[in-house]
């Protein structure tokens, strides 16, 4: 009899799907199995929805530093034959340098590139290209890679324990395991048509979806988040404008073709900015915010499942706290090495519950007390002066904290274990998971909390929005959750106060809604992931009654049917999973355990037991 090699199917060619490669060349590499890959999109390999054609202003919110598509021994338990440049080496590699405008990138011409800058989207997406080549090329003899470059539209149980994956072309592909990367895949469907032309319900792609508002015009953008910043930089910046800076600091010039932005949102909160990141930071473990101590409460309740509010929270809290307090330590110590190490001798000692007394009794109350709960749709302004005020005030006194930068700033280093500390949420999350009461709390009101903290604008965006003010291009909106009245014919669009004791009325001609979220895959017709679900193959997280719109997978990556069966040889992995995992929607970082790359290499352990083994 002769033996048929073993076979998986990738589909989606993006960030995800380029990782699982990787980890499949990195252990063919290691133990030479034959082995045939299919890689089913019809877009480059590895960029992704990261588009190469996009302006130079639209930046990323990771530091270019802290992204890499190559494995290194930290980020994964599997072999790492395969080395290569972060996104900043490479950069640095190919002399490309950073214009005085702080966004645009030439080769040759500027400052050199630093490991903590922002750079423009349009480098990851060539950068993740070149590192798709480069892995490929490096990939052995006994892996074969077949490229399909269409779309796969079904995937169907296959004979003899195998999936039949089904494209567009009309064509089959029998294969031992399927790994659906399809990322998000509802942003290259075409938007639907909205109920007024002069509404924008999906701002992508850039500039293009905006081009219907013209200079002058007034609109409105709802929303204050990442989203948001990529159209006031398009409406601003990519219509000729430009900020200059001198020592009286930052102010807006003009174009001319700018339209009049009136900017909202329901919280009335501003996103805090990203902070600068101090050579030599220190990233403590955690002493309140541990794996150990979930363990605890999860043995201590029936199913082990955890309540957020009641078990999580505190624990989220408090270790942000030591983290305000260690970095005034680190002030008085003048080494954050030594406070580090003598907040964590005096925890181990007492216990975080009395280290938090002793701190704030010697320094005093900490600010980041009811941060994750703060909502200003309850308060009562006196008038739109006094909440503009406010908002300002706020934005420069988050600016300056930005700048003196992590392992500085004591507040921007509370926020930041909400990033430093992302695996222990995870861990929450991970089964038995919590509660199904919790799921909803966690993916809604906090998930959101923790975006608007830490997973906001370059501080950069946010010196720039305030320089827009100052021009007179962007007004705040009437404060917190404003009312949005749609006109019952041609007339305008008005955003009417809710919050102000002095009632104020805008009107726009237009309105972008600048927040966007993936839709549930049973919302999405005739979408892959659609068509799954409504086959049974793979289920929501609905029957948990949450509003989560991610699939309902195993920690394996398995898809769960509808009747609560994992299936053995079809694997989800990326933001489509969101509810089942926590925090999908990112590009692995070098130095660092790497739940992208790790969730990868479990995956493919349990399709190919034989083949994909740990390495430690």
């Amino acid at each position: 009899m002769s033996h048929i090699p073993p076979s998986v199917a990738i589909v989606g060619a993006g960030s995800r799907g380029l990782g699982v490669f990787e980890r499949l060349v990195g252990h063919c590499l290691e133990r030479p199995t034959p082995l045939t890959v299919h890689l089913i999109d019809p877009q480059p390999f590895g960029a992704g929805f990261h588009l190469s054609d996009q302006p130079d202003h639209l930046l990323l919110n990771t530091v270019c530093g802290q992204l890499s598509a190559f494995a290194d021994a930290q980020m994964v338990d599997g072999p790492v034959p395969v080395p290569g440049p972060s996104l900043h080496e490479w950069c640095r590699r190919r002399d490309l340098r950073l214009a005085d405008d702080g966004y645009t990138v030439r080769a040759g011409e500027g400052r050199e590139i630093q490991p903590n800058d922002f750079l423009p989207r349009r480098l990851l997406s060539e950068y993740l290209a070149w590192a798709a080549g480069e892995i490929t090329g490096a990939a052995p003899e006994s892996l074969t890679l077949i490229r399909h470059r269409t779309t796969a539209v079904d995937i169907l149980p296959g004979g003899s324990g195998t999936e039949t994956v089904v494209l567009a072309d009309g064509s089959r592909i029998e294969t031992d395991a399927v790994f659906v990367t399809v990322g998000h895949h509802s942003l290259y469907l075409p938007a639907a048509p909205a109920p007024d032309p002069r509404l924008v319900t999906r701002p992508y792609p850039l500039p293009t979806a905006l081009d219907g508002i013209g200079p002058g015009e007034r609109v409105a953008v709802l929303g204050m988040g990442l989203t948001a910043m990529d159209v006031l930089a398009t409406l601003t910046l990519g219509r000729g404008g430009r900020h200059l800076t001198d020592a009286a600091g930052m102010r807006y010039l003009p174009s001319g073709r700018e339209p009049s932005i009136v900017l909202t949102n329901r919280s009335g909160m501003p996103s805090r900015s990203r902070p600068r990141l101090r050579p030599g930071r220190v990233r403590f473990a955690p002493l309140a915010l541990t794996t150990d101590r979930l363990d605890e409460i999860r043995a201590g309740t029936p199913d082990g499942r955890l309540g957020f509010t009641r078990d999580v929270l505190p624990l989220i809290e408090a270790e942000m706290e030591l983290a305000y307090y260690r970095t005034l330590l680190a002030r008085e110590y003048g080494d954050a090495t030594g406070a580090g190490l003598e907040l964590a001798r005096r925890c181990a000692h007492g216990g975080h519950e009395a280290l938090l007394g002793e701190l704030h009794a010697q320094f005093g109350p900490c600010p980041v007390t009811g941060i994750l709960s703060a909502d200003l749709t309850d308060r009562q302004w006196r008038g739109y002066d006094a909440y503009l005020g406010w908002f300002t005030a706020e934005v420069a006194a988050d600016l300056a904290e930005a700048r003196e930068g992590l392992g500085a700033a004591p507040l921007k280093e509370a926020l930041e274990v909400l990033r430093d500390h992302r695996d222990v949420l995870r861990a929450v999350i991970d089964p038995p998971g919590v509660d199904d009461a919790s799921l909803a709390t966690f993916f809604g009101e906090f998930a959101a909390t923790v975006n608007r903290l830490v997973i906001g604008p370059q501080l950069d965006r946010s010196a720039e929005l305030l320089s827009l003010i100052d021009a007179g291009i962007v007004r705040l909106g009437p404060g917190p959750r404003p009312k949005v009245v749609a006109p019952a014919g041609q007339g305008p669009w008005r955003l009417e106060s809710t919050c102000l004791d002095r009632p104020l009325r805008m009107e726009v001609d237009h309105v972008v809604q600048a927040h966007v979220s993936e839709p549930g895959a049973d919302r999405v017709a005739g979408s892959l992931l659609g068509t799954l679900v409504a086959a049974g193959r793979v289920r929501t997280l609905a029957h948990r009654g949450a509003a989560v719109p991610g699939l309902d997978v195993t920690r394996q990556g398995q898809g769960v049917d509808r009747t609560g069966t994992p299936q053995p040889r079809l694997f989800f992995l990326g933001p489509h999973t969101e509810g089942s995992s926590y925090y999908n929607h990112y590009v692995p970082s070098p130095g660092v355990p790497s739940r992208a790359l790790l969730d990868a290499e479990l995956a493919l352990r349990t399709a190919l037991p034989s083949l994909i083994t740990r390495k430690r």
